[in-house]
């Protein structure tokens, strides 16, 4: 009798958790989860990602051979009006010279929680959009219907893809928590892939075998037998179709994960993709049957020589015709290589506009872009290397990938998504990028501040290129300050901008007149109200900016009975701590390592007396990444405030995070010193 309890009692508590358990078929969206109003392990999140399926296969065609299908699946909680920008999808499509990628059977649904009952919305054809980014892209987009705060959002569709040399990224973190996770990867024993796992979260890669038949026809081509007759074809030889089968092993590639953390997006943290949880498969080689090995895997000097011998890359290097009149005529007299260099560079910046378009290879080509007067990025930097090297310079390429293409971790010819020139003058070499109108010789665009870039050449040589700046970009700041009566400082500011420094502030500034920069001013610097300014050199792209400006401050200088309280460097003090999470699992990126630099000087008020500074302070971060200077003293009637703080690498790995947060600490507590002045 006590047993038959306890059976019931175990298939009581069985069928329970069944009846509990989550469903992930699609659809099968319950109650529960759309009355959740918060996540229940990161109650800030303003979405989720309560499952995505992956399942990917090789399907086999007579005419097209393998091709790639994934079907994919996703489900995502919306919590806030914050995560409504994930009601927006979109899907890259590779398109190639003759096969394409595509995205078929799309099914999305939104659901809602009306009265207690599951209200649905489903996509419509007016949600759904193709955009052509370039001539080897299209996105296909998405928009959900009736998003609401605490929604679902579920999608489904199938992508295939004929590139099995090139398997994109499956993703298992973002910046949202994900709940559950599942990917499925089959290939035939022909296609030979190698995993290649990032991020921080063990994946815990599963390898699996399956035995898997597909049929086939072929004609067979043979003498007739005797009293055969052959209806399928006249003369000598039958032709006959004749349906096969062959038997393979597939190698599968399992992942499963549940309770991915979020990762959250810290200051100055670059791409998070490249540090998000993934696994990237790369083909390394083929081997069909009655076939040789055909290998893929490579090296970086592989691919960047493939990258140059091709049509749409090298071919245009040497095409010359178009441009040579102008070029002739712009260069007549000019004797100094560099100048000969700038005069070109500001020629092809000044001519040439930028389409948007992205990559390595052209787009219009060199000659039809230079007639048009626009071009993808390849097309006019391409063009600038052509130029100089008839310039007399010598130049040559330099492949980069963007901080939003993020870092390619193992060589592959579509790991790069944008060239530079790169002229060697005197064992110097500038690095020049005729897209950007605004730039000046080795001052790259900050996205394209990402690691290093590949220089390759017409021997299919290549070298390996720092994209960083020679030299830390540098604010120079010399003030003087009178204290009035009424308390309200009045002051003088002059200005030194390079490198980086500069071209930002150009960026900011340049297009604006002077009332419109005033008022920029006043929103960048707090508490400050600007008289007058002028700046100097500001469309010089390749000389320091100057600024000098006067001003008032009514909230730096406050006075307590018969002290006076004073805040030192006013609007140039580091505003916060920008490292405040307790952890980090990604390193800082600063983009280019830099140097601020302040002189203040500051006239004592009549009647009042010096009776305390704050005390000096010399700190340095580990292994020379950076050091912060500051001392303040007193010089007959006037008190000097020195500061200097330094970041000398670009990017701290995690590992020093403690360390830079105690250094900002410390900064900032040194900076809210008082200087106190008392009443003589």
């Amino acid at each position: 009798m006590m047993r038959k309890y306890v059976l019931a009692l175990i298939s009581f508590i069985v069928l329970g958790q069944l009846a509990t358990a989550q469903n992930y078929k699609f659809g099968k969206v319950s109650k529960e989860e759309l009355a959740e109003t918060s996540h229940k392990s990161d109650p800030e999140a303003d979405a989720a990602v309560l499952y995505r399926k992956t399942n990917t296969k090789f399907n086999y065609s007579q005419d097209a051979g393998f091709v790639v299908v994934t079907e994919f699946q996703e489900r995502i909680k919306i919590y806030n009006k914050e995560g409504y920008d994930l009601a927006n999808q979109q899907i890259g499509m590779y398109q190639g010279t003759s096969d394409e990628e595509l995205v078929t059977s799309l099914k999305a649904v939104t659901y809602n929680l009306i009265d207690g009952k599951i209200k649905e919305s489903k996509l419509q054809n007016n949600g759904i959009f193709e955009e052509e980014r370039s001539k080897t892209l299209k996105v296909k987009k998405f928009t959900m219907p009736d998003i609401q705060d605490g929604c679902i959002i579920e999608f489904k569709y199938v992508f295939t893809s004929p590139f099995y040399s090139t398997i994109d990224e499956f993703r298992f973190q973002e910046d949202i928590p994900v709940d559950k996770v599942e990917m499925r990867f089959f290939a035939p024993e022909y296609l030979v892939y190698r995993t290649h796992g990032k991020g921080g979260i063990p994946l815990g890669l599963r390898k699996e075998k399956k035995s898997r038949t597909i049929r086939y026809r072929y004609e067979d081509k043979s003498l007739p037998q005797a009293g055969q007759v052959n209806t399928l074809a006249r003369g000598s030889q039958a032709q006959k179709r004749t349906t096969a089968e062959v038997e393979f092993t597939e190698n599968g590639y399992l992942v499963d994960l549940e309770n991915i953390p979020a990762l959250k997006e810290e200051p100055f943290a670059g791409n998070l993709d490249n540090y998000t949880s993934a696994l990237q498969l790369e083909l390394a080689y083929t081997k069909f049957p009655n076939s040789q090995v055909r290998n893929y895997a490579t090296t970086w000097e592989d691919v960047a020589e493939k990258i140059y011998k091709s049509d749409n890359f090298g071919k245009e290097l040497g095409i010359t015709k178009f441009y040579k009149k102008d070029v002739d005529a712009l260069l007549s007299g000019v004797a100094d290589p560099k100048e000969k260099m700038m005069k070109v560079y500001d020629f092809v910046k000044s001519k040439m506009t930028w389409n948007d378009y992205y990559g390595v290879y052209k787009d219009k080509g060199v000659k039809k872009a230079y007639a048009e007067g626009t071009g993808n990025v390849a097309d006019i930097n391409l063009m600038l290397v052509s130029m100089l090297n008839y310039a007399g310079i010598e130049t040559n390429p330099i492949l980069i990938s963007t901080k939003a293409n993020g870092i390619p971790f193992f060589p592959t010819r579509t790991g790069f998504n944008y060239v530079i020139a790169g002229a060697v003058l005197d064992n110097r070499l500038f690095l020049l990028d005729g897209v950007d109108k605004t730039g000046a010789p080795s001052i790259l665009r900050t996205n394209l501040l990402n690691w290093k870039g590949r220089m390759v050449r017409k021997d299919g040589s290549s070298l390996l290129v720092d994209l960083l700046p020679p030299k830390p970009a540098t604010h120079i700041s010399l003030m003087n300050l009178e204290i009035s009566e009424d308390l309200v400082i009045t002051g003088n500011s002059k200005n030194r901008f390079t490198g980086h420094y500069a071209k930002g502030q150009r960026a900011r500034y340049r297009n604006l007149n002077e009332d419109e920069q005033s008022e920029k001013m006043e929103e960048n610097f707090e508490s400050l109200e600007v008289m007058d300014h002028s700046f100097e050199s500001m469309k010089e792209n390749d000389k320091p900016l100057t600024l000098e400006y006067n001003f008032e401050n009514e909230e730096a200088v406050e006075v307590i009975g018969n002290k006076m309280y004073v805040s030192p460097l006013l609007h140039l003090a580091t505003k916060e701590n920008y490292f405040k999470a307790e952890t980090r699992t990604y390193p800082i990126d600063f983009i280019h390592p830099w140097t601020d630099k302040y002189n203040v000087s500051i006239e004592i008020p009549e009647g009042y007396t010096v009776e305390s500074l704050p005390d000096p302070l010399s700190i340095n971060l580990s292994n020379n990444m950076g050091s912060f200077r500051y001392g303040v003293s007193q010089n007959g009637g006037k008190i000097i405030v020195t500061f200097q703080n330094a970041i000398k690498t670009s990017v701290i790995g995690a590992e020093y995070y403690q360390d830079l947060q105690q250094y900002y600490k410390m900064i900032l507590e040194k900076e809210a010193e008082k200087i106190v002045l008392i009443k003589s």
